[in-house]
């Protein structure tokens, strides 16, 4: 009797146990269904959120910060080599729906045609920019050499009256105007002397208008804010449903508990009132951040006396009101005046304070660095270790709420706020090597690859050979950059103070800095005598404009543009409407240097004079309109080629007959031919034979498409090629060397090599 009654009790235990669990089972899985189905809504409430560093602002790198969440992902600010470092550091460019810019200049918008042009192709259909009015005249100029017909670009009205509202945050719009007794014309209202610009054949053109016009232009220049700064709040977290206390309550699922998750109170059958705050976890308050700049001293008092900053700032704010943190996108002479620092101390002692300028020194890519160090042990001098300034420590802060930029670094808004945690991204290059060195069968390789260069290079007496000429290859890579290859550029340094840059992609400034250094990039920039440019697709002009600004800092003396003509109306534009560089450059026209149709002119004269070469001709290839092939001839007659981009092109035989050195694009690995003629693009075997019918001495080839990027294939048997890589740098007599390392490669990079061969 006794056991039956025992086994009845522990059967009632049992059953409410699983019944219990039932209960919470079934409660589990529809709010998994509730998530589920909010997920697909347009409006969801609950979501992880982080602000994550992206561009330190180092000499070289954008400045700017990524908002990260689940549904979508924003941009504050957009320089050069934005998409570049977004891929690095998964931010993805296809969850971008909204991009706020605070001031319209090169820093802040470089890197925004490369941009739209990778998130487009990545599928993204509709984007925002929040900035200040006119930009739009801006991406309509870059879409005479960029293509966004699957992508909507829209410019939300600067109210401040308004916000900007969605599921995620709220941002306040601040219009900042310069001070009424600093403000000064800008480059929309050049004086007398700069209203003109260089036409492409090097003279001067006044811009002709009325006083009316010139009365009108600076009434609007005067009148339209130039800067934003902004003020985001990310919506309240609420609380989480306690799934336990609702068993316990003898809660069933049902439309009851979201009302209790709302807020509100809920009334059973019986009677009894069950309070929301007893099944619900308190709310997470919203979270405050700024971001801002403070370009130029005339905005400063605009920016420290503006009202709508007087709420969350100490003296008068409440604790809902707090600023979690604050970007500044300053400039240190800016941001350490004591009016600036005097106004920072008014924000809450606990806001925390990332500081972007170009005082930085993370220059946030480590992959460039770890694929040098694996290549420096195939030839320490061909592929030497980069420049180590950006190991450097950063400048101290004067506690530790205020932080230099770094890129990766991180701040988190949901599911818990942390302080701002540094991501260490950067090696010393023996762990890279380490790494590597466990491949099977690699030492070996390395080993032999050693005994070969040591005979070579007594067969071809290389340890007595001149300093100059010089190529170092800044950009290999096709289109878009990836984590090792930039978009093309070519440093052909004729001495030690004359040098011409072949192409300038988008982040070649960077690609100078992490070679050579801050001091020795600097120098560089002074010794590029002229700048070519081989055709107007964005991957071979987009870093013109940034390293022409960067020049003008340190020197006054003009280098030579040569251009094809199409690339006028977008150096007009930018002379007209941002900063004027039309003094850096004396612009020529690739057509006036046509082989066999040109005569040399004094200002011909001038440039050879300058570079110390012989000569310079170009031809048309066919790639888009005016695009251009390039022979520089040196005082020795050395004669180096550039095809720029092509197809398979006769006429570039005719223009390299005989040269020393052939640099051809090779976008597309043989079997693709149709793919590369729809693109206007050669394969290997086809820059091979171009170099071959024109009895080149060395074929050295480029521009590779992303899928070839550790390592793209090439014939056997060709004795007298080799492959690019960023960051390769080389004398012409030590190119007999180059075919040596390609076996030594494959070992290397042997996973991307099976990848790419299946």
């Amino acid at each position: 009797m006794l056991e039956n009654i025992v086994h009845c009790f522990k059967c009632i235990i049992r059953n409410f146990h699983n019944t219990k669990k039932s209960y919470k089972t079934t409660i589990c899985e529809t709010n998994k269904l509730r998530m589920q189905k909010m997920k697909q809504s347009k409006s969801y409430i609950h979501f992880n959120a982080k602000l994550k560093v992206l561009g330190s602002g180092a000499l070289g790198t954008p400045e700017n910060i990524f908002f990260i969440t689940d549904r979508a992902n924003y941009i504050f600010n957009c320089g050069e080599g934005t998409q570049r470092l977004s891929q690095e550091h998964h931010c993805k460019l296809s969850k971008v729906y909204n991009i706020f810019l605070t001031h319209v200049s090169w820093k802040n918008v470089g890197g925004i045609p490369g941009l739209l042009l990778t998130a487009q192709s990545n599928g993204l259909k509709e984007i925002n920019i929040h900035c200040p009015e006119g930009f739009d005249s801006f991406i309509e100029t870059i879409q005479s050499f960029i293509s966004l017909p699957h992508l909507k670009i829209s410019y939300p009205v600067i109210d401040e009256s308004k916000i900007y509202n969605d599921d995620i945050m709220n941002v306040s719009y601040i219009p900042i105007t310069k001070s009424f007794n600093n403000t000064e014309k800008s480059s929309l209202n050049l004086s007398n002397k700069e209203q003109c610009h260089t036409n492409i054949n090097g003279k001067r053109i006044i811009n002709e208008k009325t006083e009316e016009e010139e009365i009108k232009t600076e009434k609007k220049v005067k009148r339209i804010p130039r800067l934003l700064c902004f003020i985001c709040e990310v919506h309240s977290k609420p609380g989480k449903l306690l799934v336990d206390k609702c068993i316990d309550l003898g809660l069933r699922p049902g439309p009851h508990l979201d009302l209790l998750k709302r807020g509100m109170n809920f009334t059973k059958e019986d009677g009894t009132i069950i309070y929301s705050r007893d099944v619900v976890e308190s709310s997470q308050p919203k979270t405050t951040f700024i971001v801002l700049e403070c370009p130029t001293e005339e905005y400063l008092d605009s920016i420290i006396n503006h009202p709508t900053f007087l709420k969350y700032q100490t003296e008068s704010t409440k604790k809902e009101n707090e600023v979690f943190c604050i970007f500044h996108f300053t400039p240190e002479k800016i941001f350490t005046t004591q009016q600036y620092q005097d106004w920072i101390k008014k924000f809450s002692s606990k806001t925390e304070h990332v500081i972007l300028n170009d005082e930085n020194t993370c220059m946030g890519s480590e992959a460039v660095y770890k694929n040098q160090s694996l290549l420096n042990m195939l030839h320490p001098e061909i592929f030497p270790l980069l420049n180590k300034d950006c190991f450097e420590n950063d400048k101290e802060t004067k506690n530790n709420k205020f932080h230099r930029a770094r890129t990766a670094q991180i701040l988190n808004i949901r599911p818990n706020l942390s302080n701002l945690i540094n991501n260490q991204i950067y090696k010393e290059s023996q762990n890279y090597i380490d790494e590597v060195l466990k491949i099977p069968n690699l030492t070996n390789v390395l080993e032999e690859l050693k005994v070969i260069i040591n005979e070579k290079s007594s067969e071809f007496n290389l340890n007595n050979i001149s300093d100059y000429p010089r190529i170092i290859m800044l950009g290999t890579g096709c289109s878009v950059p990836n984590k090792i290859r930039n978009t093309s550029s070519i440093l052909l340094r004729i001495n030690k103070d004359s040098s011409i840059l072949l192409d300038c992609g988008e982040g070649t400034l960077g690609q100078i800095i992490r070679y050579y250094g801050v001091s020795e990039g600097l120098n560089i920039l002074r010794s590029i005598k002229a700048i070519y440019v081989s055709h107007i697709h964005a991957d071979h002009h987009l870093g013109l404009i940034g390293l022409l600004l960067q020049r003008k800092k340190i020197t006054n003396q003009k280098l030579y543009l040569l251009s094809p003509r199409n690339m006028m109306p977008w150096l007009n534009f930018y002379n007209d409407r941002f900063e004027s560089i039309v003094h850096q450059y004396i612009l020529m026209d690739n057509n006036n240097l046509y082989l066999n149709y040109h005569k040399s002119t004094t200002l011909e004269l001038d440039l050879y004079n300058k570079l110390d070469i012989k000569e310079i001709n170009t031809i048309h290839v066919p790639h888009c309109k005016f695009s251009f092939g390039i022979a520089i001839i040196l005082k020795n007659d050395k004669k180096i080629v550039y095809s720029g981009d092509t197809l398979f092109c006769q006429n570039l035989i005719t223009l390299g007959q005989n040269c020393d050195l052939l640099i051809h694009e090779a976008t597309m690995e043989d079997g693709l031919e149709k793919l590369a003629e729809s693109k206007l693009h050669s394969t290997t075997s086809q820059a091979i034979n171009v170099g071959k019918f024109m009895n080149a001495k060395f074929i050295l080839l480029t521009h590779f498409s992303q899928r070839y990027s550790k390592i793209p294939s090439i014939p056997d048997k060709e004795t007298n090629v080799g492959l690019a890589y960023d960051f390769m740098e080389f004398k012409l007599p030590q190119l007999p060397l180059l075919p040596f390392f390609y076996p030594c490669i494959k070992v290397m990079f042997n996973e991307y090599n099976k990848v790419m061969t299946n």
